[in-house]
C-alpha cells in the first residue's frame, strides 16, 4: 500500500526572495531566514524538517507507548535543528527533548521501560529513517507527573 503526499509552490526572487507552499493540510508561506540574509516572512525549509522530524518523532512515541499498553496523558516537546556552515551548508543535526507526561508516578521499572521505547521511537520514526546517514537525531526524553 503506497500513501501519496502532494504539494505545490512557487518562489519568486532570490536570497530577499517569497515564495509559498501548499499542500491539503498545509498552507505556508516560506523566505529565508534573516540570519541567512533573507526576509524571514515565513517559515523555512529548516523549520519544516525540523517540524516533520518533531512531529513524526512525538507520533511514532505516542504509537509505541499505546501498543505497550502505557498511558499517558501528554507528550511535549522542544527541538532544534543545527545547520553548519562547514563545507557547503548542511543540517548537521536535529535534537528532540520529550517530556512524556503521567497521570501517576511510575516506579523505577515503568520509568525505565518509557525511556527505552522513547529511544526505540526514534529509530521507528520514518522521517528520521528518511534523512539517517545524513543528519544525526538525537533524543533526551525525560518523564514528568501531572
Amino acid at each position: 500500500m503506497e500513501h501519496i503526499f502532494e504539494l505545490k509552490g512557487s518562489y519568486k526572487g532570490g536570497r530577499k526572495g517569497k515564495g509559498e507552499v501548499r499542500s491539503e493540510n498545509l498552507s505556508t508561506d516560506v523566505t529565508i531566514p534573516t540570519s541567512m540574509g533573507g526576509l524571514e516572512e515565513g517559515t523555512n525549509p529548516d523549520e519544516l524538517l525540523l517540524s516533520s522530524s518533531a512531529a513524526c518523532y512525538f507520533m511514532t512515541l505516542g504509537l509505541y507507548l499505546e501498543a505497550k499498553n502505557i498511558s499517558f496523558h501528554d507528550i511535549k516537546i522542544s527541538s532544534k535543528l543545527i545547520v553548519s556552515e562547514e563545507g557547503r551548508v548542511h543540517v548537521e543535526s536535529i535534537h528532540h527533548y520529550p517530556v512524556i507526561y503521567l497521570e501517576e508516578s511510575p516506579d523505577e521499572s515503568l520509568r525505565k521501560r518509557i525511556l527505552e521505547i522513547a529511544d526505540r521511537a526514534e529509530d521507528g520514526c520514518m522521517i528520521t529513517r528518511a534523512i539517517k546517514g545524513n543528519v544525526n537525531v538525537s533524543v533526551e526524553p525525560s518523564i514528568e507527573v501531572m
